[in-house]
């Protein structure tokens, strides 16, 4: 669970250092221009000097992250949580300066509060909160309660507001209420949409773990029906190649159509077991052995087998490789497996005479790969399925409805456990383009 936390925390704690550097250019950018062109008067020396103590903080909180992210262990989400707290507390000081220097409760600033109030609901308990919020409404009554009572010198805003506001009671009282209260229901209010945000995460990942688990009881009953189904088919298909080879008697014509039939029926079935069986084996297999080797060669030998049935339809084969491909890591198995799948559906579904287009080329950090082909297509409607298991496109003849409707689901799944991408464009009776993206090397990307 910790370790699932310490990124989001460490992400949250950079932030809110990026953020305090554009705060820190926007105040001093804003005293400048305040004074110098709407002619304001405030105290711009101050806070000058605030802002480059401002520098000094951000570069120490930078530092303390810095070296809080290098520990190990489970106490790492507590210093970035003391880090963070050590941070607003800061933060609250240095405004309440930068108020006392621009204006008091005259200055509309005054509303930044809030924001560290939000950030300090958003990450700490309930406690720790309300403590934040009583720490900020403290520093501003305090602030107030000091310049009202002549204790220091107010910092009028003349040219912007009336210098006489900090000392017109009723208004004192008044937003002070009104600011209280806007604190407390604010807090309030920000705690309970993280404390609900937390809880339905909470319940998002327990329902997953569960999905998850119930996925792969199903995946290995699959996984142990269909082996025993491919053994007893792998049988049955010995048998009827025995009775065709009329090894235990010759047979007439009638008893050689159905023993042929019979056979052409069991092959698909078990081709069908084999593609399923596959696919349930690689999404059992989370873990896969990457290696390095030559893409090019890999692709030759998948090439050799498809032209021979490419020219048996009279289909124009053109390939293009890329030669500054060299090396790529990958499972040279699957891969192999992804073009032959791609290559074969291609021929599959080409008419003779028709033409398939392979190319595979090179970019920075990964390959592309395309093979068109000028086939039956795919509807429009029925592109978002190709990839579901057992589909079969609506538009496929009759004569080549052969297949188990699996091929597809194992090419992304290939493609997946490689974190590559893959999709296809197409256009009915004209043509169909597959796309996939591998990275050269899929250990690199997190």
């Amino acid at each position: 669970m910790d370790a699932k936390l310490v990124p989001a925390h460490v992400l949250f704690a950079k932030r809110f250092i990026r953020i305090r550097w554009i705060a820190i250019f926007t105040l001093i950018v804003s005293t400048y221009v305040v004074k110098n062109f709407f002619k304001v008067t405030i105290h711009d020396i101050p806070i000058y000097y605030i802002s480059l103590i401002l520098i000094v903080l951000n570069c120490l909180h930078l530092f303390i992250l810095k070296r809080i992210i290098l520990k190990e262990g489970t106490r790492v989400i507590i210093r970035i949580k003391q880090d963070i707290h050590f941070q607003i507390i800061t933060d609250l000081i240095i405004l309440t300066l930068i108020l006392h220097f621009s204006g008091g409760i005259e200055n509309p600033m005054i509303i930044f509060f809030f924001l560290h109030m939000i950030i300090a609901s958003s990450i700490f308990s309930t406690f720790g909160s309300y403590l934040h919020t009583t720490f900020a409404l403290i520093l501003v009554a305090l602030l107030v309660f000091l310049e009202c009572s002549s204790i220091i010198p107010h910092c009028h805003l003349e040219g912007f507001i009336n210098h006489d506001l900090y000392q017109n009671k009723f208004f004192i009282y008044g937003s002070g209420f009104i600011f209280i209260i806007t604190s407390l229901i604010l807090v309030n209010l920000t705690h309970l949409i993280v404390s609900r945000s937390i809880k339905i995460e909470e319940n998002y990942v327990k329902t997953n773990d569960e999905l998850e688990k119930k996925d792969k009881l199903k995946n290995e009953y699959v996984l142990r029906v269909t082996h025993d189904i491919k053994g007893h088919l792998g049988a049955i298909l010995s048998c009827l190649e025995v009775i065709r080879s009329t090894v235990v008697g010759s047979l007439n014509e009638k008893q050689d159509e159905f023993v042929n039939r019979a056979f052409e029926r069991t092959e698909l079935l078990a081709n069908f077991v084999k593609d399923l069986l596959n696919l349930t084996k690689k999404r059992l297999k989370h873990d896969t052995e990457f290696e390095e080797f030559l893409l090019k060669d890999l692709i030759a030998k998948v090439v050799s087998s498809v032209q021979i049935l490419a020219q048996d339809k009279s289909i124009e084969f053109t390939i293009f490789f890329d030669n500054n491909i060299q090396t790529i890591t990958g499972d040279p198995f699957t891969i192999e497996e992804l073009y032959s799948n791609l290559l074969l559906n291609a021929v599959k579904y080409t008419l003779p005479n028709g033409r398939i287009e392979l190319s595979v080329r090179n970019r920075p950090d990964h390959i592309v790969t395309e093979i068109s082909d000028s086939g039956i297509g795919i509807p429009k409607e029925e592109i978002i399925k190709v990839f579901d298991e057992f589909y079969r496109a609506s538009n496929v003849p009759k004569d080549i409805r052969t297949g188990s409707g699996l091929g597809l689901s194992i090419v992304k799944q290939i493609v997946e456990n490689h974190k590559g991408r893959i999709w296809v464009n197409s256009e009915v009776g004209v043509w169909t383009k597959f796309t996939f993206t591998l990275p050269k090397n899929p250990n690199l990307i997190d």
